[in-house]
C-alpha cells in the first residue's frame, strides 16, 4: 500500500525547459489536476474528472485516491445522504487496503447515524453488517470500547441537554443488540445508541479536519506552479547575477502565457534587488491571471521585506484574493512588528466568518502572545455567537501557555453554557500535561455539575502521566459510585502509564461487578502491560473470563 499525505505537492505542467526536465507519469499529472479541483471546491467537475480518471487508469496507484475524492465531491454537492453513503460503502468494499479507508469509514458512521435519525435504521444495520471489526482480547485498550464508552456518556449528556432545552431530538427505532464474540474470552455488546453516539463524535472531528484541510491547501497552491529541482539548481547558481534576473523580468513582461508567468514569478523569488520587488508588485496590481497574482503574493511574502507589508496587509482584507492566499499572509504575521500586525489581525477576527481566516488570525495572535494580543482573543471569543468560530478561537487561546490562559480556560470550563466549548477548554488545559494543569483539571472535576465536563477532566488528568494524577484519580475511585465515572477514572489511570496505577486498576476490576467498569479496567491493564504487575493482572483476568458461563 503506497504511502501518501492528504495534501499532495504538485509541481504543475508548464515548461521553461525541455519536456524531459519536467516529465511525469500522465496518471500522476491527471490526478493532481483533479485534486486541484477539490481544493477549488468545484465539486461537479471533481466528480466528472475522477470518474474519467478511474476509467482511463484502472490500474493506477492513484485509483483509490480518485475514488475517495469522487465520493467526497458527491458528499459536498449532493443533499442525498443515501447516495453519499452508497458511494463510501462501495469505496470501502472496493479498496479495503487503501489509506483512505479510515476516512471513508468515519464518513459512513456519520451518514449512517444521520439516516437512522431520519427514520432509516437499516443504514446502521448495513454499516455493522459490512464492517470487519477484529475484536481480539486486547482491542479495548486501543481500538474500540474506550472510545465508545466515553462517547456514549458524553453524547447522552448532550442529548439530555438538548431535550431539556426544548429541542426535539429525533428518536431512533430500537434494534436488537449486536454481539461481537472473541472466542471464549469475553462477549462485548454494542447497540444502536453506541454507533450513533460514536458517529456524533466523528462528525465533529471530520468538520475540524475539513477546516484543517482548507487551511493546508495553500501549501499545495504555493508549490503547484514552482519549478523543479534541476531548474532551481540553475537559478541558485545565478542568484547574484543581475543579467539572470533581468532575463526573467523581461520574459515575465513579454509572455502572454499565464502558466509561464506563474512559473517565472516563483523563480524571481530568490533574486535580490528592488527591481524584483517592483516587478512582483506590478504583477499583483495588474496581471490578468489570478493564479499569477497569487504566486506573486507568495513570492513577495517569502522575500520578507518590510516595504511590501502595507500591500500585503491590504490583500488580507481584500475579497479579490482567495482565502488560501490571505491565510498565508495571516500565518506569517506572527513574525511581524506587533504594532503593525495586531490591528489587522483584530480587524480580520471582527469582520470575517470564514473559519480558515478566523483560525489563522487567531493562531497568529496566539503566537504573538502579548497582553494586547491575548485580550483581543479573549474579547473576540466572548463576543462571537457562531459556535464554530468560538471553538476555533478557543483552540488557539489554549495554545498559549500563560497563567492568564489557564484562568480563562478554567472559567470557560466551569461557567460556560456550551458543554462542547467547555470540553475544548478542558482539553486545552490538559495539553499542558503538568502539575499546574492537573490541579486545574481537579478543580474542574470537583466543581462542575456537568458529567461531560467531569469526564473530560478525568481524561485530561490521566494524560498528564504524573504521580499527582494517580493520587487524584485514587481519590475519585474512593469517592464516586457512578459506573460511568468509575470507568472513566480507570481509563485515566491506564493513560498515566505509571506502575503505581496498576494496583488501583486491578482492585477496581476485582471489586466492581459492573461490566462497563470491568471492561475499562481490562483496557487500562492492557495499556499498563509494560509493568509486570499489570501482566499478572491480565493473566488473572484471563482466568476469570474463561471461568464465566458462555452465555453471560
Amino acid at each position: 500500500m503506497k504511502q501518501k499525505t492528504l495534501l499532495l505537492v504538485a509541481i504543475g505542467t508548464s515548461l521553461l525547459m525541455s519536456p524531459q526536465v519536467f516529465s511525469q507519469e500522465q496518471d500522476s499529472i491527471d490526478y493532481r489536476e483533479g485534486y486541484g479541483l477539490v481544493l477549488e471546491q468545484r465539486w461537479n467537475e471533481v466528480q466528472a474528472h475522477f470518474i474519467e480518471f478511474q476509467s482511463n487508469y484502472p490500474d493506477s496507484a492513484w485509483t483509490d485516491d480518485a475514488a475517495f475524492w469522487n465520493c467526497y465531491a458527491i458528499e459536498q454537492a449532493s443533499t442525498q445522504r443515501e447516495e453519499q453513503f452508497n458511494c463510501y460503502q462501495q469505496f470501502v468494499d472496493s479498496f479495503p487496503d487503501s489509506s483512505y479507508v479510515a476516512d471513508a469509514s468515519s464518513k459512513l458512521a456519520v451518514l449512517g447515524s444521520r439516516l437512522a435519525s431520519l427514520g432509516s435504521p437499516e443504514f446502521i444495520t448495513r454499516l455493522i453488517d459490512q464492517s470487519d471489526f477484529n475484536f481480539e482480547f486486547e482491542f479495548n485498550a486501543e481500538e474500540f470500547s474506550e472510545t465508545f464508552e466515553e462517547t456514549m456518556a458524553r453524547a447522552e449528556q448532550e442529548m439530555e441537554r438538548l431535550r431539556d432545552s426544548g429541542i426535539d431530538v429525533p428518536s431512533i427505532p430500537d434494534l436488537p443488540d449486536l454481539s461481537f464474540v472473541t472466542g471464549d474470552v469475553q462477549r462485548i455488546n454494542i447497540d444502536l445508541d453506541d454507533i450513533r453516539d460514536d458517529a456524533l463524535r466523528m462528525r465533529d472531528e471530520m468538520q475540524r479536519s475539513r477546516i484543517e484541510m482548507r487551511r493546508m491547501s495553500r501549501d499545495m497552491r504555493f508549490r503547484r506552479n514552482s519549478a523543479d529541482d534541476e531548474l532551481l539548481t540553475v537559478i541558485a547558481a545565478l542568484r547574484d547575477n543581475v543579467r539572470a534576473s533581468e532575463i526573467l523580468i523581461e520574459r515575465l513582461r513579454n509572455t502572454d502565457n499565464p502558466e509561464m508567468r506563474a512559473r517565472l514569478v516563483m523563480l524571481l523569488e530568490d533574486f535580490e534587488g528592488e527591481q524584483i520587488s517592483d516587478a512582483l508588485v506590478d504583477v499583483i496590481n495588474d496581471d490578468s491571471s489570478q493564479e499569477v497574482r497569487n504566486n506573486a503574493v507568495y513570492a513577495l511574502l517569502d522575500r520578507d521585506e518590510e516595504a511590501s507589508r502595507d500591500l500585503l496587509l491590504d490583500i488580507t482584507m481584500s475579497s479579490e484574493f482567495p482565502t488560501n492566499v490571505r491565510a498565508e499572509i495571516l500565518d506569517d504575521m506572527e513574525d511581524w512588528d506587533e504594532d503593525l500586525a495586531v490591528p489587522t489581525l483584530e480587524s480580520i477576527l471582527a469582520a470575517e466568518d470564514d473559519p480558515v481566516l478566523v483560525s489563522e488570525a487567531a493562531d497568529s495572535l496566539a503566537d504573538i502572545g502579548s497582553e494586547a494580543a491575548l485580550n483581543i482573543l479573549f474579547d473576540t471569543f466572548q463576543s462571537k455567537q457562531d459556535p464554530t468560530t468560538r471553538q476555533l478561537i478557543l483552540e488557539q487561546i489554549a495554545d498559549v501557555e500563560t497563567p492568564e490562559v489557564i484562568t480563562f480556560l478554567t472559567d470557560i470550563a466551569l461557567s460556560g453554557q456550551d458543554d462542547e466549548v467547555a470540553v475544548i477548554a478542558i482539553e486545552g488545559i490538559a495539553d499542558r500535561e503538568d502539575n499546574v494543569a492537573v490541579a486545574a483539571l481537579d478543580h474542574i472535576f470537583v466543581n462542575s455539575t456537568s458529567q461531560q465536563r467531569r469526564l473530560a477532566a478525568l481524561s485530561g488528568i490521566g494524560d498528564s502521566e504524573t504521580q499527582q494524577a494517580v493520587e487524584l484519580l485514587e481519590r475519585v475511585l474512593n469517592s464516586e459510585t457512578a459506573p460511568v465515572l468509575l470507568a472513566a477514572t480507570v481509563r485515566a489511570l491506564g493513560d498515566t502509564e505509571l506502575a503505581s496505577a496498576v494496583p488501583l486498576v486491578l482492585d477496581t476490576y476485582r471489586n466492581n461487578t459492573d461490566q462497563q467498569v470491568q471492561r475499562a479496567a481490562i483496557g487500562a491493564l492492557r495499556r499498563l502491560d509494560d509493568h509486570p504487575a499489570a501482566t499478572e493482572g491480565l493473566l488473572e483476568v484471563l482466568e476469570d473470563q474463561l471461568d464465566q458461563p458462555v452465555d453471560q
